[in-house]
């Protein structure tokens, strides 16, 4: 899934450009599993090659996950966020350990959450997590279809210092509730957000060397979607993982702050639409193998006026 790592790309995408940077799945059995990233599909109606799409880390990985677009906005008061997170004890859980919660303190300043099992039937082991407010610095609203649990929805809240905590809930209800409560508390606590771009909602990065050789353009040439979140004007416009966007309204895109800059223009001006170049990696088969290709396609996104990075 996706993981908190926050190293200078997220940095660039989510707090200048207001975008998150996608991290790369942990492989580790302490941490939220990741999906097992796949290749762009073929073109339909061709005859399926003999050898698979050869493995490939110069792309970003394509998660089963699925992250939805929110800005988790509240007009909760510090006490209320408060008093929220405590009625909701019983309603969320640590991602992997999906055990109900024998404590929950939470204050204006932090949550501290703990549980509690039995190894062997008579060793009594706990766990426990802790969202300092004043170092969150982005929640993510998360939906685990392929997961083989309850509690499908859940958050993940990026911590300073590349750490984060996750947890499920069972509905997308009570996750944004929690979410709208911690962001309530990490605002008062001057925390240092990066709230997404919510005129496009997707996680964008500059292009690697290995990236802008295989597309055929230079590194400075566009920027690359690592993921598209859900119910978002990016979605919507038909963006996926893996595409590079080059240009918006005619001209060259040669950063996140550009591309951003020019949809809000747009919408400034009081525009509905706007046209947005690109490329998307894609295959073709020759010879029963898979040849990667890279498709020219221009994309319409949709306006909101109220939208942009809050």
């Amino acid at each position: 899934m996706k993981y908190a790592k926050l190293a200078l790309a997220l940095f660039v995408a989510f707090f200048v450009a207001g975008c998150a940077s996608a991290p790369p799945p942990t492989t580790s059995t302490t941490s939220p599993p990741g999906a097992a990233p796949q290749a762009s599909a073929p073109p339909q109606g061709s005859a399926p090659p003999s050898v698979a799409p050869p493995k490939n880390d110069t792309w970003p990985k394509i998660y089963t996950d699925e992250t939805y677009l929110t800005s988790f906005d509240s007009s909760w008061s510090e006490a209320e966020a408060v008093g929220a997170i405590k009625n909701l004890q019983n309603s969320f859980v640590e991602f992997n350990a999906g055990i109900p919660l024998s404590e929950l303190d939470v204050d204006s300043y932090g949550l501290r959450a703990k549980w509690q099992w039995v190894e062997n039937n008579s060793f009594i082991k706990s766990a426990s997590f802790i969202i300092p407010f004043d170092q969150v610095t982005s929640i993510l609203l998360e939906y685990y279809p392929a997961l083989n649990k309850d509690y499908k929805w859940g958050l993940i809240v990026n911590l300073s210092g590349s750490s984060a905590v996750s947890v499920r809930t069972p509905s997308r209800d009570t996750a944004e509730r929690l979410g709208k409560a911690i962001l309530v508390l990490a605002k008062a606590r001057s925390a240092k957000l990066s709230i997404p771009n919510l005129r496009f909602g997707a996680a964008l990065s500059a292009l690697s060397d290995a990236q802008a050789q295989a597309a055929g353009i230079l590194k400075t040439s566009g920027v690359i979607v690592l993921w598209v979140f859900r119910e978002s004007p990016a979605e919507k416009a038909g963006f996926s993982p893996q595409d590079i966007i080059t240009g918006v309204g005619g001209k060259p895109v040669h950063s996140t702050e550009e591309l951003f800059a020019a949809i809000d223009a747009a919408a400034d001006a009081g525009a509905k639409e706007l046209k947005i170049d690109g490329i998307r990696r894609s295959y073709r088969i020759e010879d029963k193998k898979y040849v990667e290709i890279f498709v020219p396609l221009t994309y319409t996104l949709a306006i909101d006026q109220a939208g942009g990075t809050k």
